[in-house]
């Protein structure tokens, strides 16, 4: 595992802990934009391929809440 991969685990496992201490929904679409950013990051992808995803996936989830 590359060290983008295990930063992009690293952040997961904390938005979906703050997202279990509380109780807005708002820090799983982060742990879901970033669960993107881990797959780009597995595959190959550019660095800022990965912060792109994560910025369009978890903007788009949060628009559709």
């Amino acid at each position: 595992m590359n060290w983008a991969a295990i930063i992009w685990l690293v952040l997961m496992a904390a938005f979906l802990i703050v997202e279990g201490a509380t109780v807005t929904m708002m820090s799983l679409w982060f742990a879901a934009g970033a669960l993107t950013a881990l797959v780009i990051s597995l595959l190959g992808g550019a660095v800022w391929l990965q912060v792109t995803a994560f910025l369009v996936v978890s903007a788009i989830l949060l628009t559709l809440l």
